[in-house]
């Protein structure tokens, strides 16, 4: 059975026999993969396309593939790294996986792609969203970049700490509390 809570080494290990892994897998990191896309290439439609090739080759890699030393997320962003040069190399999107699993294109709404360029547009600006949260005192930035950034739910979040969901509500309130005072008071 798959738990929020499950780390993505254990997602990728259990996606084989449950699909519901790699799903929660992809929700985690999606967003993330788009925005690195749309920084690179500077092309929504592009990126977005690029990205269900991403996870289908993630997704269709045999077992021995899968990340043993580096972060499951660093050889997911290895991949699209992958992607994007081959279609620089070739001029179009090796599609192959994608169809060979039976994938359809993952269409995006405007506003999620305006997310994820509102996301590249902070970091061209320096303001990386961990970096606004380094100040933070620990359990408020681990707490608001689970919660804000990875989007994470906040029973998910709360039994990987340890702690009550209140707790982390009140972790996550009281951080962006005072990342808006900062930001009122010019320092972002």
């Amino acid at each position: 059975m798959v738990r929020p809570v499950d780390s993505d080494t254990k997602l990728l290990a259990a996606a084989c026999e449950d699909p519901r892994a790699f799903a929660l897998f992809y929700r985690r990191h999606a967003e993330a993969v788009l925005a690195h896309l749309l920084r690179r290439s500077r092309d929504r439609e592009l990126s977005a396309e690029l990205l269900a090739e991403v996870f289908a080759a993630a997704l269709a890699a045999p077992r021995r593939s899968h990340p043993r030393r580096s972060p499951p997320r660093a050889w997911l962003f290895g991949i699209a790294n992958n992607k994007l040069s081959e279609h620089y190399r070739h001029g179009a999107i090796d599609d192959r996986a994608r169809r060979r699993l039976g994938m359809q294109l993952v269409e995006f709404t405007d506003a999620e792609l305006e997310r994820a360029e509102d996301l590249v547009d902070l970091e061209r600006r320096g303001l990386s969203l961990r970096a606004l949260v380094d100040d933070l005192p620990i359990e408020q930035r681990e707490a608001v970049l689970a919660r804000v950034v990875d989007e994470r739910g906040y029973e998910e979040i709360a039994a990987q700490a340890g702690c009550s969901q209140t707790t982390i509500r009140q972790r996550v309130s009281r951080g962006l509390s005072r990342l808006a005072l900062w930001n009122e008071e010019g320092r972002t």
